[in-house]
């Protein structure tokens, strides 16, 4: 048997197993599942450009697909509601997925340099049939050794008695933590006796996990749960124990939570001892978010001294008083002199949506993309793909444009007037035109998510801050974290309008390879930075609670923006810098302070 160097695994559709059971695997016959017939494409319907390769995984063919339309599909019988596993060996790119009752449920990927193994799972519910499929994604792949597993459930059973725990009572869970890609409900939400459903972990992926600690070791026999929408959909997770946050037991697999309960739900576990509790997230029956509002533990406390943690884990700041979780975005901040950019196309013009001042300052959300977190911060998200601003952008962004007018349209947008600024290295004429002269922007915020897939020198990367000027950019602040760094860098990019772009690392380094950076910024880290402009001198200050500012001086004396022409304003908010990953990963932030100050600029 061949090994492979990658393994891509999706876990979707309704999935209806007792939460105890034992999963037994039956395979579903597929004719010719490795295209080794001598009649060709037997079995298969095949859509050109699709043809027979001599490249394979195993044997000696597979199909290549090479074009857009390009696809290979067949049906095969089902039994009713069970669980299926569609696997099948990719170089290159490539989709494989399952048709079932006018559902699809696919897994894709972008391009393999070696043959990689990618699944996808759905249940039949109703059905006895479903359609196998393999498709175009955007280049040439290779597709061999198709294979479709039933997942049968045996009847529930109960953990074995050990006679170690008679009388479980509820354990102290001391902490929660996560990997930091939640969408801003953290997961001490989930032990905060809070059970609104605005407290709450909520993390989008499958395999996105949230570990639980107990402080000490003790014998823990089963969970309670509420899940988020528990009475609208089924929620499938596994749960490891372990001592030492190193080493797991698996003591609940492939379970799934009832659908009909908003409810605490209980779940038996196989006893252990443990410190650590694991909850694995597999998505749920609607979509791959995983969202627990509370959480509590039960077993019997054995006594035993604390270990010391492998990973501890960091204190959770304190909520900002000033900031109200229950409001929209202008409810916590002033964003009269701001315009909003979105990655949606709600009037269908084929852009990104501008929300204006008013519509901003009057309450407006998104629910994906710019929406108040659950300590009150303001949280701006922006896939790969979606709607850009224009024509001239290959990149999406949730982010906020200064509009020195307030709403008063009868300023112009664009040219040097009281919308805009400029520097006080600028003509007199212009600043007394200007709406402001010279500029501070000031920001604390933390940086929730960034990209994990797509090209090197794009992957991780967003834009946070900038000052933008009629075409050209006198400075861009960018984070960057690669995704087998545990910490961020900090760097900035400063544009003259003719010659070439200088960048300056103030933390880390911006190389496509860069090393975890000792003192960088790790995500859901609060920080903060200020843009200061006075005249020709660009000023960029980074803050850490109990740490050096870092600083980062540039002369623009020759950058050109002293001319009489030239007009300046902040952006803040996420500029999304990877446009190759898969279309649905994001970067995301969460702004806890933003003011924008001009000399002569009376807000």
């Amino acid at each position: 048997m061949r090994l492979t160097r990658n393994r891509i695994s999706v876990a979707i559709g309704a999935i209806a197993l007792f939460h105890s059971s034992t999963l037994l695997a039956e395979s579903v016959s597929i004719t010719n599942p490795s295209f080794e017939s001598s009649n060709q494409f037997e079995g298969w319907v095949d859509v050109d450009p699709s043809s027979l390769s001599g490249v394979a995984y195993e044997g000696t063919k597979a199909v290549k697909i090479s074009g857009s339309g390009g696809s290979v599909e067949q049906t095969v019988n089902l039994q009713t509601n069970t669980t299926y596993t569609l696997s099948a060996f990719i170089k290159g790119a490539g989709t494989i997925g399952l048709r079932i009752g006018g559902q699809v449920y696919s897994q894709k990927v972008s391009g393999n340099t070696d043959w990689a193994e990618l699944t996808v799972s759905a249940n039949s519910g109703s059905h006895t049939q479903a359609t196998v499929f393999a498709e175009y994604n955007g280049v040439e792949g290779r597709f061999d050794n198709f294979t479709l597993n039933s997942s049968a459930s045996s009847p529930s059973v109960p953990p074995a008695e050990t006679g170690s725990c008679d009388s479980p009572t509820q354990l102290t869970i001391a902490s929660a933590k996560d990997d930091g890609t939640h969408d801003g409900h953290g997961p001490e939400n989930a032990i905060d006796n809070n059970l609104t459903t605005e407290s709450r972990w909520s993390s989008q992926g499958i395999g996105k996990q949230i570990v639980f600690d107990l402080q000490a070791n003790a014998t823990v026999t089963s969970l309670d749960v509420i899940w988020l929408k528990g009475d609208q959909r089924s929620s499938y997770f596994d749960v490891a124990t372990s001592s030492d946050n190193a080493s797991w037991t698996s003591v609940l697999s492939g379970a799934n939570s009832s659908g009909a309960q908003s409810a605490y739900e209980s779940y038996a576990l196989t006893e252990s001892q443990a410190r650590y509790i694991r909850i694995t997230g597999q998505g749920n029956s609607a979509n791959n978010w995983n969202s627990i509002i509370e959480a509590k533990a039960f077993g019997c406390s054995d006594g035993a001294a604390p270990v010391d943690p492998v990973d501890p884990v960091d204190p959770i700041e304190p909520v900002d008083p000033s900031l109200n979780p229950s409001l929209p975005p202008s409810g916590n901040f002033d964003l009269l002199d701001w315009t909003l950019s979105v990655p949606e196309d709600e009037n269908g013009d084929g852009k990104a949506d501008t929300i204006k001042e008013q519509a901003l300052s009057n309450g407006y959300t998104s629910n994906e993309f710019f929406y108040t977190a659950s300590d009150g911060g303001m949280v701006f998200k922006a896939p790969i793909s979606g709607p850009k601003t224009s024509s001239s952008t290959s990149y999406t962004r949730s982010e906020l444009r200064e509009m020195l007018r307030r709403g008063n349209t009868s300023y112009s947008t664009k040219g040097v007037g009281k919308n805009n600024w400029v520097f006080s290295s600028a003509p007199s004429s212009a600043q007394t035109k200007a709406g402001g002269v010279n500029g501070v922007l000031d920001a604390t915020l933390a940086v929730n998510h960034v990209t994990t897939s797509g090209d090197s020198g794009q992957v991780g990367r967003v834009i946070i801050g900038q000052i933008h000027a009629n075409d050209d950019e006198p400075v861009r602040i960018y984070y960057r974290k690669l995704k087998n760094n545990d910490r961020g860098s900090i760097y900035i990019a400063h544009e003259p309008r003719s010659g070439s772009e200088k960048y300056y690392e103030m933390i880390g380094s911006r190389s496509n390879s860069a090393s975890n950076p000792t003192d960088g910024i790790a995500l859901n880290e609060k920080f903060s930075y200020q843009i200061k402009v006075v005249a020709n001198t660009l000023t960029v200050t980074i803050s850490r609670p109990n740490k050096a500012d870092v600083v980062q001086t540039v002369d623009m004396s020759n950058s050109g923006y002293d001319s009489s022409s030239q007009y300046m304003y902040f952006k803040a908010g996420v500029y999304n810098q990877n446009k190759s990953g898969d279309g649905d990963d994001y970067v995301q932030a969460t702004f806890y302070s933003l003011s924008n100050t001009h000399d002569g600029y009376n807000y």
